[in-house]
């Protein structure tokens, strides 16, 4: 591990929160990187650089200029793992500080074994993460009896059996400020602890917005029945909403691709409207082949359809068409969601029908209308 110039700041910190006397930390050249005295860091300090070079356990600097750059105090190597990662100074009368240092010595290298720990669980997760990134988003043709191997090494056994599950967070009529990105963060630690706590088998891995959970389940009821616990979990817990998109059941572990990327177009699915919370890959319709349009095709497409139509009256015509396409063209149900009188409902249906050539009570053309409803939400609440 190298000492960095942040880890030693804190350090020096948090030592002298503690124990307020004067302490410089030098790293493997012997040069200050952290100090009581911001204008020492940078400078060169002889006697550090000796404990380094001679690795000798302790030196006292009985005057300043003893050693180049180096003031009246007491150095210490700090070792980490039997290696000496650097040397930290307490500057003073030796008398004064004798009974301090060694004190400081031993909190400052407890602080720097646990950075060190905090470091290597970082490396260890990073390394996970980029494992299951090329199993979930890499070819058929990588997953290897050796991939599988290095798997089993990290933890992984990816031959078990599992189902996708793409977890999305969101918090109704609040944009994702700081406050909302600070609770998804702990719902996503929350839901980690969750999904491993109901079985060890279970995988999470983070990309993006979301949270990828692949659970060791192979039918959609038992699918079903974990998103349900997760959603439930978290929204009795945090002041959040869960959207969650399941796969469709794949062959083997080998097509976990195509399971990944189906539960995430479920998961945008529910994250576009808000309508549904947890949603099949395989009860999708429209969003199946969305993503295969551009958005200039599919504001062209609306604009057929509502030929002449200003902006907002496209607009209210989506709120109309859609409520009344919800209640499944139940005229009484529709204009009561919408608190206009039956007749006004139907005076306006037979507008549009006028003003486009196409009737939206028709089932013939009640499909054209559900295409423009569904691009042009996706288009203006995904912007």
């Amino acid at each position: 591990m190298l000492l960095s110039t942040q880890i030693a700041n804190r350090i020096v910190n948090e030592v002298n929160a503690v124990i307020p006397l004067k302490i410089n930390i030098m790293d493997q050249k012997g040069i200050i990187v952290a100090s009581s005295n911001p204008a020492r860091i940078g400078s060169f300090h002889g006697g550090a650089y000796r404990i380094i070079k001679s690795q000798v356990d302790e030196i006292i600097v009985h005057y300043d200029g003893e050693y180049k750059g180096a003031l009246k105090g007491i150095n210490y190597p700090l070792r980490l793992q039997r290696y000496i990662v650097g040397v930290i100074g307490i500057t003073g009368e030796y008398d004064e500080i004798v009974q301090s240092a060694l004190i400081i010595k031993r909190m400052t290298e407890l602080l720097l074994e646990n950075a060190y720990s905090i470091e290597q669980k970082q490396m260890i997760s990073n390394i996970c993460n980029r494992y299951l990134a090329e199993w979930f988003s890499g070819e058929t043709k990588n997953i290897t009896p050796d991939f599988i191997n290095q798997g089993k090494l990290l933890g992984f056994d990816i031959t078990v059996p599992r189902r996708i599950l793409v977890c999305g967070f969101y918090r109704p009529g609040s944009n994702q400020d700081i406050v909302t990105m600070q609770i998804i963060e702990e719902v996503e630690n929350y839901v980690k602890k969750l999904i491993t706590g109901m079985d060890p088998l279970n995988i999470y891995y983070k990309t993006g917005s979301t949270l990828v959970c692949a659970v060791a389940v192979q039918t959609d009821e038992s699918a079903e029945k974990i998103a349900k616990e997760l959603k439930k979990r978290v929204e009795e817990q945090f002041p959040i909403k869960v959207a969650i998109g399941i796969d469709s059941r794949e062959e083997n572990f080998t097509y976990i691709q195509a399971a990944f990327s189906r539960a995430q177009k479920a998961n945008e699915a529910c994250m576009r409207t808000h309508k549904h919370d947890i949603r099949f890959y395989d009860d999708l319709n429209m969003e199946v082949f969305s993503d295969q349009i551009s958005e200039h095709i599919k504001i062209e497409f609306i604009h057929r359809i509502f030929k002449g139509f200003s902006e907002g009256e496209i607009r209210k015509s989506m709120v109309l068409l859609e409520v009344y396409y919800d209640m499944e063209g139940a005229l009484n149900k529709a204009a009561d969601r919408l608190f206009i009188h039956k007749n006004t409902l139907q005076y306006r249906l037979r507008s549009i029908m006028e003003r486009t050539g196409y009737d939206p009570r028709s089932i013939r053309h009640s499909s054209l209308f559900y295409i423009a409803i569904y691009f042009y939400r996706e288009i203006y609440e995904s912007h």
